[in-house]
């Protein structure tokens, strides 16, 4: 059964861009077949990491667009999608084109968000968080 990720880990990226995916995110990542997976531009500043197999449905209705349809948001996204590889210590690279849109420097947020990770530039992560009335949003969705 595929993994849904949930938690949040706060480290940092090197000097290159490269960071571990935290060890209980890269369990999770290893429970679906392709065992291949993807940066993509996120919302609201942030970078996501879907696995490839969840990345190609959650795109099926843009990859299906008609060239006489194509619109700027799928120029958009498709041209931010980036293959996630790992180097021989199990480290991932950060786009720099994605890193920069993020205003990532050095401390960074990896949050599950279900089917996706969503990587974050850790104060971004905290003034979006910090501003949030939890019981308040969590009541409006009858939590």
């Amino acid at each position: 059964m595929e993994a849904l990720f949930f938690g949040s880990y706060e480290h940092q990226i090197d000097d290159k861009g490269r960071f571990r995916i935290p060890a209980k995110f890269k369990k999770g990542l290893e429970t679906y077949p392709e065992k291949t997976y993807s940066f993509v531009r996120g919302l609201s500043g942030s970078i996501c990491l879907f696995p490839d197999s969840v990345l190609e449905e959650s795109l099926a209705s843009l990859a299906e667009e008609r060239v006489s349809e194509a619109s700027p948001v799928s120029l958009m996204v498709f041209s931010s999608i980036y293959p996630a590889e790992e180097d021989a210590q199990g480290r991932v690279t950060l786009p720099p084109k994605l890193k920069q849109i993020a205003g990532i420097k050095k401390d960074i947020v990896t949050v599950g968000r279900g089917k996706r990770l969503e990587i974050w530039a850790a104060e971004k992560y905290r003034e979006i968080t910090e501003n949030v009335d939890y019981d308040t949003e969590l009541k409006k969705l009858g939590i």
